[in-house]
């Protein structure tokens, strides 16, 4: 995979220390000589450089945002870092090739099973750039991957559906818990922690917000509960004898997968073995010479029997907010909601029962409160939050305690998932033309048939845990995850910049 060569860490170790520096590349303008010149700074803090004549010019400041200290590898670990770069297509191809071999040599049983999860929002921005519809993309991936050597492709969406259930349930125990109050405990608000990028920064940054996570595991992870617990039992197999593949929207995930809570010390194997994004993807079939765009089709795997593919309602953050609260207004107040009303109320459809706002005319920061339907008081007050910036603001408001919101979907994208990292970009590079891709991803994304998450996978959950569901014991340990601070070691006011 290829990061920014606009920023590089040296001497990297397990955090960033005062040895290590920032090294953003910031143009200087030298001189063969001095001239005596001083550098002043203004009462409005800006800077200027006085030459002896007295005349000054102002100088530039370096401009290092946020996202650029998030795309560095400082916030990684040395560790991390290692695991990122194993995980890539060609490590993929290594497995895939290495299974022939295995085969070609008569040795067929000591060869891996290999399964790949393929996100919503990766097949809807192949969908995109090729001009077909999302199933269309499901199935030419199928025949494309097992045409390699995989075994099973599946739809993390399977998961997505089983974490918005879980996630809902979740919502309810906390909200019970602390009587509905937020920020007197650890239980209210709930912070969505789908996003690997946003976790990333909250135990980086802010470990006090990391009892408000969701506990609930992403998509991601809770597909590969099911490849490496569910599937290996059904294969009569053990889970490090499969490698599960996920094709996902981002590059973040790749961490996600490495996170030690996903780790399986008797197996020695991991959840997600390796990450591959959308585009990681794409250039596997330019590399192995594919026409995506004529490849025939081919029937899909399913674990609940579905010849296709489904969406839930609401943005390519993953329908959290909706459902949640969907879900959350019947069990608490028995109001029925779908979330697909919800979703049409967030994208300005007026209902009696909902207030919506823009924050600051934002759209990547919108508040949905659901209304008592007699007295008009706020019942419910969610949040959608996406982007950096906005995430800023919301750490504050954490922290001093100013928030209202009772859940919250977070994605460190701006515009969610569809804008993810790993996604396709379009050919045009101006910010105009990429808003537009980004907002094509997102409808595309949105075009697939909703179902009910509950409807998707109540016979599988029964199947997989028995009797007591997800109130098991096994479900309640498969399908959800812990956070861990960081501390950083060094002085920050002692690194340079």
């Amino acid at each position: 995979m290829s990061f920014s060569g606009g920023l590089r860490l040296t001497d990297l170790n397990d955090y960033i220390t005062p040895g290590q520096e920032c090294i953003k590349p910031v143009p200087v303008k030298k001189t063969s000589r001095s001239d005596g010149s001083q550098i002043k700074v203004d009462t409005t803090g800006d800077y200027f450089e006085v030459t002896k004549d007295g005349s000054s010019t102002k100088l530039e400041a370096a401009q290092i945002t946020l996202n650029d200290c998030l795309a560095c590898s400082g916030c990684v670990t040395s560790a991390e870092t290692v695991l990122i770069t194993m995980q890539s297509h060609t490590e993929l191809v290594s497995v895939l090739d290495e299974n022939r071999k295995l085969h070609n040599e008569g040795r067929g049983e000591e060869a891996k099973k290999v399964v790949v999860t393929v996100a919503p929002q990766s097949r809807a921005s192949l969908a995109l750039k090729y001009g077909i519809s999302t199933q269309c993309v499901a199935k030419r991936m199928t025949h494309v991957l097992k045409t390699m050597g995989v075994d099973y492709v599946l739809d993390s969406a399977f998961g997505r559906d089983i974490t918005l259930v879980e996630s809902a349930r979740e919502f309810v125990r906390r909200y019970r818990a602390s009587n509905g109050h937020v920020g007197d405990g650890q239980s209210l608000p709930v912070l969505a922690s789908w996003c690997p990028g946003w976790v990333c920064y909250a135990e980086k940054t802010h470990a006090s917000v990391l009892p408000w996570m969701s506990t609930t595991r992403s998509p991601q992870q809770t597909m590969g509960a099911i490849v490496k617990h569910y599937m290996a039992k059904k294969l009569q197999t053990s889970p490090d004898r499969i490698y599960h593949v996920a094709i996902m929207m981002c590059y973040d995930k790749k961490l996600e997968a490495s996170r030690d809570d996903f780790y399986n010390d008797i197996y020695k194997t991991r959840d997600v073995d390796c990450v591959v994004t959308t585009g990681e993807f794409d250039r596997l079939l330019n590399e192995t010479r594919v026409d995506f765009a004529s490849v025939p089709e081919a029937p899909l795997d399913s674990l609940n029997n579905t010849d296709s593919v489904h969406a839930s309602a609401g943005t390519s953050a993953g329908g959290g907010l909706e459902y949640i609260l969907s879900y959350a207004a019947r069990e608490l107040f028995n109001i029925d909601v779908s979330p697909g009303l919800v979703a049409a109320v967030g994208k300005g459809e007026a209902h009696p029962l909902f207030e919506v706002k823009l924050v600051r005319n934002q759209s990547d920061h919108r508040e949905i409160t659901l209304l008592d339907p007699t007295t008009k008081q706020p019942l419910l007050q969610f949040a959608a939050v996406y982007g950096f910036r906005h995430l800023q603001n919301l750490v504050r408001k954490l922290k001093s305690k100013r928030s209202v919101y009772h859940y919250v979907e977070v994605a460190a994208c701006p515009s969610a998932c569809s804008n993810g990292g790993g996604q396709l970009q379009p050919e045009d590079p101006s910010p105009g033309a990429k808003k537009q891709w980004v907002a094509n991803t997102e409808r595309t994304y949105a075009q697939d048939t909703c179902k009910l998450p509950e409807d998707s996978v109540r016979e599988f959950i029964y199947e997989w845990f028995g009797p007591h569901g997800l109130d098991s014991d096994d479900a309640q340990r498969l399908l959800h995850t812990q956070f861990h601070g960081v501390e950083a070691t060094a002085n920050p006011l002692g690194v340079s910049w």
